[in-house]
């Protein structure tokens, strides 16, 4: 018998595997071909080519920005948003995702003209004369010059973006041009406040810095630090959780300098000041984005280029190339967002969310065993404050096109997605090509309701585990030491494909339910559900070519799983100290896996379960 518990610290990504496979054709009742292995992600680079104007485009004018009127100094309250029920989120299945969501205006194709229009000479102090005059009268369109590059210099140094705040309703119509940054300054480019909805189309928007410094004043950085070096131990002395696994508050309630109404050890007032390279949407403000690229930008917080307290809405938009020191290297998220037929690709994170983040979470650089947990305090956890995020594609007609969270990196969990609370609903998207120096190389979701349809997630890495995809209700700490019941996820993956991810740790293609691993030579069934760490429901998804030290297809620890015509197929385990049981299809350590008759686990190597799945042949 033997006791094999391993942490991932960070070490280099191991690069996947080049696989060619066939596969059955996914999506074909919708008109979407399936892709094929590592090869369907090559054209995802393609996806999100770099498509900045030559040199030829006319510059504005660099003249110092006129004053700006101070206005309201509205801030992000960091509110939950997306309240479950209201918008369709809290319905099981599959059909939650698709009722009580088309939010007003967010099922158009962008909005009318508001207000007065004006044309904006390529010119960036008119630009900003012409935000100020649009706010004054109520909101208003703006047409830029065509093909204009609007250089910005100085920053208003109360708000801590270069232009004024959108405090009404406001279009930029960009006609191809772009907004940048372009000064030794660090600030960021757009803020919307509450009551401010501000509308992008056609427009790029490029080199924006957010960083926490205020009035002359000082704050650390916040969020993570660099991936820590190292590679994971083959095995521990005593037992241990994964690193970066969980979000927890602190023992004791400090003032976080807002009055928020929650005491939770962060100032909000500096930890906004940082966030959003490109554009800050505070809590009641609201933005909408029609084909705009957001490339270059970065945040001494969290979201390089977008942080959404608010409303926000993308379509036929790229975010690419974007960084935070803090989660959502792309988009970070506490409101409500939707992201369609949009790219999310080469971003990254110092702490969590490569691509996106919803909600936060706390980084830890090393194992944390149950004694240090307790001493520190560590105390429950919930939804935390992340909202409701919707990833869609279009599916139907010749023009169809995927949205893509591709080949993004995070410092700690959820190389493309992560999420630590909410509700998360993905369809028609390919996740690949991402890694987090964590766990969950494609998606990390805890205490999080989520929904992936229709999705591709292939070669995607983690360092620690679920190479592919993580769903686990993470920790909770008691007062002991000991840990709690009741804190758990439930997710569900239909139609979807999950092939060619690698883990350095267990579950390959999926990891689901606890961080707290023991593995016996014998293993136990647990008689009964309620401390079902996570609850996991695969339907018509082929598990395929996934590897990992044990469960090279799936790894379920303490957890549930139910699989629906799911085919489990040709993942490989790459143990080889015969101390344990080892299963290249699927693990199953304390929990419960149920098959139906239509569901298929073989040719994985070693074995397919080895003797941890009931109506499972080796």
């Amino acid at each position: 018998m033997s006791n094999d518990v391993t942490t991932p610290d960070g070490g280099a990504p191991m690069a996947p595997p080049p696989r060619t496979s066939r596969r059955r054709t996914l999506w074909v009742a919708t008109g979407v071909a399936g892709l094929t292995g590592v090869v369907g992600l090559a054209a995802l680079g393609g996806l999100a080519a770099r498509d900045d104007k030559s040199g030829t485009d006319p510059v504005a004018e660099n003249h110092a920005a006129a004053p700006q009127n101070a206005g309201d100094d509205s801030r992000a309250e960091g509110g939950k948003g997306g309240e479950k029920g209201e918008d369709g989120y809290g319905k099981d299945g599959e059909d939650r995702g698709q009722e009580g969501r088309d939010h007003g205006e967010w099922g158009k194709d962008g909005k009318d003209d508001h207000g007065k229009t004006r044309e904006v000479p390529c010119d960036d102090d008119a630009l900003v004369d012409a935000l100020d005059l649009a706010n004054r009268d109520h909101g208003g369109t703006l047409k830029l010059a065509e093909n204009c590059t609007y250089d910005l210099r100085v920053k208003d140094r109360k708000f801590g973006s270069a232009l004024p705040e959108i405090k009404q309703d406001v279009t930029i119509k960009g006609n191809g041009s772009t907004i940048k940054r372009d000064a030794e300054d660090t600030f960021r480019i757009f803020r919307v406040v509450d009551g401010g909805d501000l509308t992008l189309k056609d427009l790029t928007v490029k080199g924006g810095n957010a960083n926490e410094f205020k009035y002359g004043g000082g704050g650390a950085p916040g969020g993570g630090g660099a991936p820590s070096g190292g590679q994971p131990p083959a095995a521990a002395p005593a037992v241990a959780a994964p690193a970066a696994t969980t979000t927890a508050t602190t023992a004791t309630p400090v003032a976080d300098g807002m009055n928020d109404g929650k005491d939770d050890g962060k100032d909000d007032d500096k930890r906004v000041e940082g966030d959003g390279g490109a554009l800050l949407v505070e809590r009641g403000g609201s933005a909408h984005l029609s084909n705009v690229k957001l490339v270059d930008n970065n945040a001494e917080g969290d979201g390089g280029a977008i942080a959404n307290y608010g409303r926000t809405w993308l379509k036929e938009s790229k975010v690419v190339d974007n960084h935070a020191q803090g989660d959502g290297g792309g988009i970070y998220n506490e409101g409500t967002l939707k992201v369609e037929e949009t790219h999310v690709d080469n971003n990254t994170a110092a702490g969590n969310g490569g691509g996106i983040a919803n909600g936060t979470g706390e980084h830890h650089d090393g194992p944390v065993d149950l004694a240090s947990a307790a001493k520190a305090g560590k105390g429950e956890h919930g939804k935390h404050h992340a909202g409701t995020v919707e990833i869609i594609g279009a599916h139907e007609g010749k023009d169809a096109s995927l949205s893509t969270l591709s080949h993004n990196r995070a410092g700690h969990n959820g190389g493309g997605l992560f999420s630590s609370g909410g509700w998360v609903t993905v369809s028609f998207t390919a996740i690949g090509g991402n890694v987090a120096c964590g766990n969950g190389g494609g998606v990390y979701a805890e205490n999080t309701d989520l929904l992936l349809k229709k999705v591709h997630v292939a070669g995607n890495h983690a360092d620690g585990d679920g190479g592919g995809v993580v769903t686990t209700g993470g920790r909770d700490w008691s007062g002991n030491g000991a840990e709690k019941d009741g804190v758990k996820g439930s997710a569900t993956i239909a139609d979807s494909a999950v092939v060619d991810n690698t883990a350095n740790r267990f579950g390959g293609g999926i990891y689901n339910g606890e961080w707290l691993v023991k593995i016996e030579d014998g293993f136990i069934t647990r008689d009964h559900d309620k401390d079902d760490n996570a609850t996991l429901t695969i339907r018509d998804t082929d598990i395929k070519g996934n590897t990992a030290l044990n469960g090279g297809g799936i790894f379920n620890n303490k957890a549930k799983i139910t699989l629906t015509k799911t085919h489990v197929t040709k993942n490989t385990a790459t143990d080889s100290s015969k101390l344990h049981r080892v299963a290249g299809g699927v693990l199953n350590n304390e929990g419960h896996v149920k098959l139906d008759d239509k569901s298929l686990i073989s040719n994985n190597d070693p074995t397919n379960c080895a003797n941890t799945v009931e109506d499972c042949f080796n």
